[in-house]
């Protein structure tokens, strides 16, 4: 029996029947039901196709049956499966082959070099996703690699675990190390490849930027506030580029609360204080330059500060050099042809302006960002409150489940339950949230002890790899 989701995924070699608006799939610790609105194809040994409609008897009466929108033969079709099926193990076995840090596999594209643990498949969609950011970058700022010089690495670890075991990355969601030849690494989050889509573009943000000028460090603010424009951006895989410059949900959630509370940041506190908000209103301000008449100005001044002459630089360490706070606004001011305070005052209204009424939050996606940034930072109370609003307005993403959960399980283990029975329930065949599931059954009563076993048994059967990189996501904090 074979089942083919419309994800991609596939299910084969296991007894499966249909039971309604289900498909049952029988392990031997259990079964799982998986809604058929998640299945393309469900093919059975002893399976009839029984035609409804007088198109589909002619068809039938030619020997033909629907497969993936085409009437073809059951020859072909079961012919078709079986060679994805034998490509799937194919790809399974060689992918388990380079599962740790020590078997890692290496690959060279255009810009890059690759270390990587990951399954290959992922590793050529991030492929395409950091040549088009590079290609996009280098576009905006008119910069490029010396290609005298090695790659830069890209380290991609398969989960977190590996990663803080072996990148030594502290608590840090990726890092990107800025001295000798570079190198960035990150992990894949098989639960959120969204999340990792975007961490991982921040972090080669801080390389291009090097690429301004390699023997100057770009100053605080403006290094984290571009990193953070950039790493809003997603792929878009119709067009097979990158979209630039969309919203930071989880940014914004944290300026929107600063201004509920009346606390709008100065530009002048901006540009000349080193603060964590460079991250939040740092972001809100390079998202308002590149997006209006200012855009020029500010990537005049960018460039200027690592590259123009009459600029005032001072030590930065590891003999590079950067610029004072107080030179970085003189500049900016200048690029931007902002005479006295009175302008910059104009300029800051002008800001303000454009986060209250042109920075805004998009719907149940925007909720879930947001409080997942949020569980990110540690900001424990203001995260439930995100994940409980894009559950109330809809959400059926089930790594929100999953994370809510995670804050909860503690200190309400009962909704922790129910969050993440609904996550089951959203995904059936990510062994992953029966996982979470079993751990959070083990801490209560006998019966759920016992529920625990078995939910922890399948969910190794189902992939025997579920553990890897199990821990605490509640400890990481914002990388450097």
């Amino acid at each position: 029996d074979m089942l083919l989701l419309k994800d991609g995924r596939i299910v084969a070699d296991k007894d499966l029947r249909q039971d309604g608006e289900f498909a049952v799939i029988s392990y031997e610790n259990g079964e799982v039901r998986v809604p058929m609105s998640m299945i393309e194809t469900l093919v059975q040994a002893d399976m009839e196709w029984e035609p409804s409609t007088d198109e589909e008897r002619e068809y039938f009466s030619q020997g033909k049956v629907p497969f993936e929108g085409k009437w073809v033969s059951i020859k072909k079709r079961d012919a078709a499966i079986q060679k994805r099926i034998d490509e799937e193990r194919q790809r399974i076995e060689e992918d388990r082959a380079h599962n740790t840090w020590g078997r890692k596999r290496l690959d060279e594209s255009k810009n890059f070099m690759w270390a990587y643990t990951v399954p290959e498949h992922i590793k050529e969609g991030y492929v395409a996703r950091c040549e088009s950011y590079y290609k996009q970058f280098c576009k905006d700022w008119g910069v490029k690699r010396d290609p005298r010089k090695p790659k830069m690495f890209m380290n991609f670890y398969s989960n977190a675990e590996e990663f803080r075991r072996t990148a030594k990355g502290g608590g840090a969601l990726a890092y990107f190390y800025l001295l000798g030849n570079y190198d960035l690494n990150a992990f894949y989050d098989r639960l959120d490849p969204e999340f990792t889509e975007t961490v991982l573009y921040h972090e080669l943000s801080h390389y291009l930027q090097k690429l301004l000028n390699e023997d100057f460090r770009v100053p605080h603010w403006p290094g984290e506030g571009v990193a953070e424009y950039y790493g809003g951006a997603l792929w878009n895989e119709s067009a097979k580029k990158l979209d630039i410059g969309l919203m930071q949900p989880g940014r914004l959630a944290q300026v929107k609360s600063d201004i509920a509370r009346g606390e709008y940041m100065s530009l002048k506190q901006t540009v000349t204080v080193r603060q964590f908000e460079d991250y939040t209103w740092g972001w809100t301000l390079v998202h308002f330059f590149m997006n209006t008449r200012y855009k020029k100005g500010f990537q005049k001044y960018l460039k200027g500060i690592a590259n123009d002459k009459k600029v005032k630089r001072v030590p930065a360490g590891f003999n590079l050099t950067t610029v004072s706070p107080e030179e970085s606004l003189r500049y900016l001011m200048k690029c931007l042809k902002l005479k006295g305070d009175d302008a910059l005052e104009k300029l800051e209204k002008e800001w303000h302006d454009y986060v209250d009424n042109e920075l805004q939050q998009s719907g149940v996606k925007g909720l879930e960002k947001a409080a997942a940034g949020a569980q990110n930072l540690g900001q424990k109370l203001k995260a439930k409150r995100l994940f409980q609003e894009a559950i109330d307005a809809g959400s059926q993403n089930p790594a929100t489940f999953l994370k809510y959960a995670q804050i909860l399980r503690r200190s309400d283990r009962p909704q922790a339950i129910n969050l993440l029975r609904k996550a089951v329930e959203l995904d059936p065949l990510t062994a992953q949230y029966r996982y979470q599931l079993g751990k959070v059954l083990k801490g209560g009563s006998d019966d759920e002890k016992a529920e625990a076993e078995k939910v922890i048994a399948l969910a190794k059967e189902m992939n025997p790899e579920v553990d890897a990189g199990d821990f605490d996501f509640s400890s990481i904090t914002e990388s450097e």
